[in-house]
């Protein structure tokens, strides 16, 4: 690994995909981040798009892309940041609601009308 920041980095991704699988998420990561997401959390149907970011903040561009994520793919955009010294946060860009690390297994419930919603105007009413 190359430097220091990108260990920092690297291991936040690590462990906010950790957490992710222990709140019962299927998850993948995207080595070198050359996609919009770090890492996308799957569960009960229902895409969740992660970026982290470690002591660093989203530009807007990204958050532009992953919104665009949604709006094209359905792919519920999360940012997880933590500063040093500070709590992570994982905040819904849909909403701009705060998630705690402990109640992310209610994801799922929490979006599901609205990506319900999303489905059907993606997709049409039939």
């Amino acid at each position: 690994m190359a430097n220091k920041s990108y260990r920092k980095g690297y291991q936040f991704e690590r462990q906010i995909f950790h957490l992710f699988q222990s709140a019962g998420f299927y998850t993948i990561r995207s080595a070198g981040s050359h996609g919009v997401f770090d890492i996308v959390a799957i569960k009960n149907a229902m895409a969740f798009g992660v970026q982290c970011k470690y002591n660093n903040h989203l530009t807007p561009a990204e958050k532009m892309a992953m919104l665009n994520a949604y709006k094209q793919f359905g792919i519920i955009p999360l940012y997880a940041h933590r500063t040093k010294g500070k709590p992570l946060i994982i905040k819904c860009l849909l909403d701009d609601s705060l998630i705690k690390p402990e109640e992310l297994y209610k994801l799922p419930e929490k979006y599901k009308s609205s990506q319900l919603k999303h489905f059907i105007k993606l997709n049409g009413e039939g």
